[in-house]
């Protein structure tokens, strides 16, 4: 059989639930999410009463330091409602955000001539 000849049909196809659904038709994402960073729990959290299942699921994942695209992955949306629930959840207090203390600090020239060469290696 090949790809074109399979169809899913009902309970094979699985549970379809549109974008704008999964995040309540919100549309404002925070620009200072970039890419690069990273999100993290803010200590002694638990979860509130109220969250939806994405932000209860993001506030999970988020126990341990992981970027931004990792945690898209894990919860199964793109990067735009991804970055718009965890903005959300900064603004409530339950997650911190921050960018990796190389990008902060700028890149040494030291650290630069070491990825030169390890490049050159390959």
């Amino acid at each position: 059989m090949t790809i074109s000849d399979e169809a899913w049909y009902d309970e094979d196809a699985g549970p379809l639930v549109r974008l704008y659904a999964r995040v309540g038709g919100r549309t404002t994402v925070p620009h200072d999410l970039e890419l690069g960073t990273i999100i993290h729990c803010a200590p002694g959290v638990t979860a509130p009463d109220g969250l939806s299942a994405d932000q209860q699921a993001a506030l999970r994942l988020s126990r341990r330091p992981m970027a931004l695209p990792e945690l898209a992955v894990h919860l199964g949306l793109p990067i735009g409602p991804t970055r718009l629930l965890l903005g959300e959840l900064r603004e409530a207090g339950l997650i911190l955000t921050g960018r990796p203390a190389e990008v902060r600090r700028g890149s040494s020239p030291a650290v630069l001539q070491r990825l030169l060469s390890g490049l050159r290696a390959l």
